[in-house]
């Protein structure tokens, strides 16, 4: 019965998440070019392309290394949809619903694993259906961030089950991070550093607080420093070139002017106001978005502080003050003030109060929004309302409790709505390369190599000479990451290539690496002699790319080994 009223509520929270999805009409979005980057993912693997680094068609037909930057791990999935022969504009909807539906299961079982089923439904709840993730869904078109989301209850759940000694704990909490530092990550950087300091009082909780005698701290967080570890070894293939090649690209150029997190704070009169809208985010109060908690959420807040101000009050008069020690160590407090810690500290990141440390901190400037701390704070808001029902004694009671929240809750499911429907779905979700290069290119700019023109356009021909040699040149082969052309040129000619250069490019000609250079305009460009001969173009690893894949192999063969030839280390972990 249980596991029938997990999977119906389950049900009706990625329902209410996702209920605007289900027609054929689709809607605009601030991120709409989700269709352009599966298709994109999808022609790069078909070619061999893996991991998929490049885009042929973005950066004006020219290309850009969007995949070693942005968010691989949801167009990975989407291609495999792509490939299979779906609808671009149906992968996308499946890609929405897949984030509500992952946010609903990581949050339950997460909720239950604490608070048991009733803290179960009221996390899950909180969280699936935050009004910030339908602004993430149906205002921002942020998938990716919606995909760092649903990871984020998952890798908590497997703190909290390594926590416990329980076997499965590690695979879980080394896969869930894997899924959030391919999902997004500037989640990851904004998420990790919580998640760290949520394993170190959790861990001080069951030692200190609930006095298990027989509770090893060293050794659980010998298995949870191994979990980040193995973690980042797998997805080091894409977060250790992100990090080190990014100063090839344009992207410094987003972090500035209006992307200049000094321009993104939020006030906390702006978690109590609807105001809800579809543009954007603005300097001061007045934002075109809203940064609602929810009114269930509010509530579920309230009666959470309520009933640990009452809990205190018993214990004083049980207690006294003489026997203070008792009272700040009751395991109920405690546990409530780590959640409401956490959750105040998310929120307090978003604020302009928080600012010093913004200034203080240059890598958070990457995060450019201080309002994604939002998806860190209601996080911990939802962990806080689940445990809240975990301090009423009275079961008639605590049932009502939750059925009344998890019914107020459930009204945010009108959030989850686009401003309106599209009469075309192709004005803005088409797979089309010449569009991706003509009109596309311009809406994602932000990782075309730094030397390449501002001004460009889709090139008519794959190769070229000035003056021109259009019939002394013939493309015999133009792949994502391989360009073959055929010249024969009467005199010796500059030969030109509709590739941007960038790292890992590598010119051959007649099958022996020749030297290349740029040209103004930033593309390829070799001098050719005159005569018959064979010119390639191949994208090939960087020594910091080569170190990156060989790093993760290397972790996805260990992973494997760790998961079915358990070495003894591991084997002392016990269940429960």
């Amino acid at each position: 019965m249980k596991k029938v009223s997990a999977t119906l509520v389950i049900f009706i929270l990625t329902v209410a998440a996702s209920w605007s999805l289900f027609r054929p009409a689709f809607f605009r979005i601030h991120d709409y070019v989700h269709a352009a980057r599966i298709a994109e993912m999808s022609r790069a693997l078909e070619d061999g392309q893996f991991p998929v680094r490049w885009s042929e068609h973005f950066g004006y037909g020219y290309g850009m290394p969007l995949f070693e930057f942005y968010a691989p791990l949801p167009y990975y999935v989407g291609a495999l949809g792509y490939w299979l022969g779906i609808e671009v504009v149906a992968i996308i909807k499946l890609l929405f619903i897949l984030a509500s539906l992952g946010t609903a299961l990581g949050a339950f079982a997460l909720g239950k694993k604490l608070f048991g089923n009733t803290g179960a439904i009221l996390t899950a709840t909180a969280l699936t259906l935050a009004p910030y993730r339908a602004v993430n869904l149906f205002v921002r078109g942020a998938l990716s961030e919606a995909w760092g989301m649903m990871a984020m209850p998952w890798i908590l759940l497997g703190v909290v089950k390594v926590a416990h000694r329980e076997k499965d704990g590690w695979l879980m909490l080394t896969l869930s991070l894997v899924v959030l530092m391919l999902s997004h990550n500037i989640m990851t950087m904004l998420f990790v550093p919580f998640v760290l300091l949520f394993g170190a009082l959790y861990v001080g909780y069951r030692k200190w607080v609930v006095q298990r005698s027989d509770y090893s701290q060293l050794q659980v967080f010998h298995h949870l420093i191994t979990a980040f570890l193995v973690a980042g070894g797998l997805a080091a293939f894409y977060l250790i070139p992100a990090l080190v090649e990014k100063d090839f690209t344009q992207v410094s150029q987003i972090f500035g002017g209006y992307f200049h997190y000094s321009q993104h704070f939020l006030y906390l009169r702006q978690f109590l106001q609807v105001n809800w809208g579809y543009t954007g985010s603005v300097w001061g109060p007045e934002d075109g978005i809203s940064f609602f908690l929810g009114w269930g959420q509010w509530l579920g807040l309230g009666s959470a502080l309520f009933l640990l101000t009452v809990r205190l009050i018993q214990l004083m008069r049980k207690h006294g003050l003489k026997k203070l020690g008792k009272i700040l160590t009751d395991n109920k407090l405690i546990a409530g003030l780590i959640f409401g810690l956490l959750f105040v500290a998310g929120l307090f990141m978003t604020l302009f109060r928080s600012k010093v440390l913004w200034d203080a901190l240059p890598a958070l400037a990457y995060a450019q929004f201080p309002w994604r701390f939002m998806g860190v704070g209601v996080l911990f808001l939802s962990l806080l309302i689940g445990f809240s029902v975990t301090l009423i004694k009275n079961k008639r009671l605590r049932y009502l409790v939750t059925i009344g929240l998890f019914l107020i809750m459930l009204q945010n499911s009108t959030f989850f709505k686009p401003a309106e429907y599209l009469a075309n779905n192709d004005d803005y979700y088409y797979t089309d390369a010449d569009r991706i290069e003509r009109e596309m290119s311009s809406i994602l700019p932000d990782y075309i190599p730094s030397q390449m023109s501002t001004e460009l356009t889709a090139p008519t021909v794959q190769a070229w000479c000035e003056p021109d040699c259009a019939e002394s040149v013939e493309l015999l082969v133009k792949k994502s990451d391989q360009m073959l052309v055929k010249t024969n040129f009467a005199q010796d000619q500059t030969l030109q290539l509709a590739i941007a250069d960038y790292p890992g490019w590598r010119i051959e000609l007649d099958g022996q690496t020749v030297s290349k250079f740029s040209t103004e305009m930033g593309n390829l460009a070799i001098s050719v002699p005159a005569g018959e001969h064979l010119v390639g173009a191949r994208l090939t690893s960087t020594p910091i790319r080569l170190i990156a894949d060989l790093i993760s192999l290397s972790s996805w063969l260990l992973l494997i080994y760790l998961s079915f030839f358990r070495p003894p280390a591991l084997d002392k972990i016990k269940n429960k």
